[in-house]
């Protein structure tokens, strides 16, 4: 279908150790006098297994944050000039001008109208008739499904050339919307014990996701830049387990915005991935154990485990997910993209090999792409 050609990533220049991030919301529990077990806060920042995470808003406004509308179009500005930064240099590395592209798949859910790869366009000379696929509203999942949409775009224009790029500013939540739902939570919670449990996902999403981006350069069969040795999609494919969007996702509350992430993703993340790849890998005649890389978004250490109980991976399977997770934390739908960059820095399985990249997120949906060398 298409050949991966160059991947790029981009971060911006706050990097906080997870201490420091963990001992920030303490003091603000202290300051605002929170009646709740510090102790639970630390035991989720050193569960998730992450050393530290990028930031592109620091942590000196977090007791002063600025207002939404201040904030939107900060995380809008920022994420265009992290982009640019991003995109000229997967170019530069797939050895391409921005008119040669064909067509643009940007994912991210920022709120942006025009969207980011407009935006984009006003940085970086692509052809004006290049065509657009924002994608919205998928989150983790959105790095594979995006790679499998345009890949699929490119099947069918065998000469072109097109990128994905995907981005996340998680720290915007660290900006107002952290701190106003945890305020609001606690405060219930001796009349409302069932709040509980939405404390615990503020908490979670406190602990686990940060801020980045990724790019991918890809070319159809009969472009001059496809060549050998170079990874390819040769299919992707899609699951929806039906009543679970509860599962995962992003609410607007009165407070902002809060993050869904139940306990119980990890079950049916067994549950997807087993119905989207066992009979994907049927249909090439192929089986877990003919797979040479697997490139998984972590979204946190229980999903790594459940995949690899599921599928009887060696914990070397999935080294680079951990890795990922422990150097940058969970950056949503760029974060597979990012794995996909160090797996191909590194050492190339044999020309035939295969691989898998995959992907979750809220719906709840799976995104699975075939690749081989």
């Amino acid at each position: 279908m298409a050949f991966i050609v160059a991947t790029s990533t981009g971060f911006p220049s706050h990097y906080y150790p997870q201490k420091v991030l963990a001992t920030a919301l303490r003091k603000y529990f202290l300051a605002m006098e929170l009646n709740f077990d510090l102790d639970t806060i630390d035991r989720f920042f050193t569960n998730v297994a992450i050393d530290g995470r990028y930031f592109a808003f620091p942590l000196d406004s977090f007791y002063d944050p600025p207002g939404f509308g201040t904030m939107a179009g900060a995380a809008i500005d920022t994420s265009v000039n992290i982009l640019e930064g991003t995109v000229s240099r997967l170019l530069e590395q797939g050895g391409l001008e921005p008119q040669q592209v064909s067509q643009l798949t940007s994912v991210t859910l920022t709120p942006a109208v025009p969207s980011l790869d407009i935006r984009l366009m006003n940085r970086i000379p692509f052809s004006p008739n290049v065509k657009r696929m924002p994608l919205c509203g998928v989150g983790c999942m959105g790095g594979a499904f995006g790679l499998a949409r345009a890949a699929e775009y490119l099947q069918c224009r065998p000469t072109e050339a097109s990128i994905l790029f995907a981005i996340e500013l998680s720290s915007c939540l660290w900006q107002g919307s952290l701190q106003r739902d945890l305020y609001s939570l606690i405060k219930q919670l001796p009349e409302d014990p069932s709040q509980y449990t939405n404390i615990i996902m503020a908490l979670v999403t406190a602990a686990l996701f940060g801020d980045g981006s990724g790019a991918v350069l890809m070319v159809g069969r009969e472009h001059p830049l496809a060549q050998p040795g170079q990874p390819r999609v040769i299919e992707s494919r899609s699951i929806m387990l039906p009543n679970t969007v509860h599962l995962m996702g992003m609410d607007l509350i009165d407070t902002g915005t809060r993050n869904i992430l139940r306990p119980e993703v990890a079950d049916y993340v067994k549950i997807g991935l087993r119905r989207a790849i066992d009979p994907f890998l049927a249909d090439y005649d192929l089986s877990v154990d003919k797979i040479s890389r697997w490139i998984v978004h972590p979204g946190g250490p229980k999903i790594i485990n459940a995949i690899e109980e599921e599928f009887g991976l060696p914990e070397t399977v999935l080294q680079p997910s951990r890795d990922a997770l422990a150097k940058i934390g969970n950056i949503s739908s760029p974060t597979v993209l990012y794995i996909l960059d160090r797996v191909l820095a590194g050492d190339q399985p044999p020309a035939g090999s295969y691989g898998l990249l995959l992907a979750m997120g809220p719906g709840f949906s799976q995104e699975v792409i075939l690749l081989q060398w």
